[in-house]
């Protein structure tokens, strides 16, 4: 699915940073989530700050 259809379809819960290399170039990566906050996506976005974190999204229906 794409990080359009998530944005639209789900509703954001929370963000917060992980250990993950992102690249720039990309909108981002959408991971299929199934855990403590429901069910939906991780949504990973570059961090421009930094080259060994990125921003996690949680995306729930």
């Amino acid at each position: 699915m794409s990080i359009a259809n998530i944005k639209a379809n789900y509703r954001r819960l929370h963000t917060s940073r992980a250990r993950r290399y992102v690249s720039r170039k990309l909108e981002g990566i959408a991971v299929p989530y199934n855990g403590k906050f429901g069910n939906g996506y991780k949504v990973f976005t570059p961090a421009w700050d930094s080259s060994k974190y990125c921003y996690v999204t949680y995306y729930v229906a």
